[in-house]
Formats: structure tokens, sequence, C-alpha cells
């Protein structure tokens, strides 16, 4: 199994990108300390454990898992018929147009002010799948700021409803990655150029904000 190293340094001491008997010991011990009340448990709301997931990330997952088995019922038409003669133009469609047809990540949008394109263009949620499922299992404590959003959401700006609080925006200059990370735009001091950092960096870095 593959792991964060950077997340896994924060809450077993332990950089490790892969499943090893220390790991499972330094979790182990961790977990019986925090039931036993000698330390806090981790944050599971800071920023820094997130992955952030687009639409191109979904529509990989559907066509890696499979969505719908339309790629199974290919392999057993391929098996049966021994030719293509039942491949269709759109075949695997359904396959993508899941992504946007049925899922409640999805948003249709009017598109007459462009501040709102602009808007939800920059929108994140906890919520759909992978997320949270209901609004009756948002836990009080991801409702409230959290200092880790710190210069990668807007911590003013968020939806009146019954999902304030897992529904934010990002700020200007913030870009995904393709490893699920957020990129921001910092100014290095050693060089004076500018660089993009993952947010996990940008976390455990000492950042200056300008006056100007």
């Amino acid at each position: 199994m593959k792991l964060d190293a950077s997340v896994m340094g924060r809450t077993t001491g332990t950089p490790s990108t892969f499943v090893t008997p220390q790991i499972l010991l330094d979790a182990s011990k961790k977990l019986l300390a925090v039931f036993g009340r000698k330390i806090a448990p981790d944050d599971r709301d800071n920023v820094v454990f997130s992955k952030f997931l687009g639409t191109e990330d979904y529509i990989k997952e559907h066509i890696e898992h499979d969505a719908g088995k339309i790629q199974f019922k290919a392999k057993n038409k391929l098996r049966q018929k021994r030719n293509l003669s039942w491949l269709h133009a759109g075949f695997f469609t359904p396959q993508i147009k899941s992504v946007f047809v049925g899922n409640s990540l999805a948003q249709n949008i009017e598109g007459v002010n462009p501040m709102e394109q602009y808007m939800l263009a920059h929108k994140v949620t906890k919520m759909g799948m992978g997320g949270i499922g209901s609004n009756e299992a948002i836990p009080d404590s991801s409702r409230e700021v959290n200092e880790s959003q710190f210069g990668l959401l807007d911590p003013i700006q968020t939806v009146e409803a019954t999902t304030i609080g897992v529904v934010n925006f990002f700020v200007h200059n913030i870009r995904k990655g393709t490893d699920g990370k957020l990129y921001r735009q910092v100014i290095d001091n050693a060089t004076g150029k500018p660089v993009w950092i993952d947010h996990q960096e940008f976390l455990s870095s000492v950042i200056d904000i300008p006056e100007h």
C-alpha cells in the first residue's frame, strides 16, 4: 500500500511511503496513547492531510475501476463474437457520462454572471464521492475555520446552508496538481523568484506576508 511520506512523518514520526512493520508499531503505539489520553489526536480537518480531486481524477478512476462494468461486458462480447461487429459508437460513453450525470458533485450553472463562473471554478467540498456522505455525518469540527486553511482556502466565503464549513473556495493563485495536492506560488527569499510549492510544504514553511 502506497503512503504519503509527509503525512506519515507528521502522524507517526516515520516518513515512509509504504506499510512496514515499523509503521504498524508506530501507529499502534500512537493509537494506544490517544486512547489513554496521553496525547491529543491529530487534527483530521487539517488541510495537510487532504487530497484534492478534480473531474479528470474521477474520469480516470471510472476508467481504471471499470465503472458500470462496461469494460467487463466488452471483454465478454469480444470472446463470444470474436470480432468487433458489436462495438458501436459511444459504447464506453456511459463510463464517462456517469461522472457528470447522477453525480452529486456535478453542478449546472446559468453562465450569466462571470463572477459566478469564477467562484464555482474555485469551489471545493468535502461532500460527495470519496468524502462525507450526508449532511448528518458532518462533524462540528469540520464546520469551523481551520488554521491550516490560511493562504489556501478563503476563511470568509462559504455557503449559507447545511453544508457550511465543508464547502469552501480556493484563494487566488492556487493550482491543483496531478498528485492531488494544492500548489501555491510564493517568492523564494533565497532567489527572489516566484516558485510553486505544494500545500504540505507551504504549511510547514515560514511564510512572510508583505504589507503592500
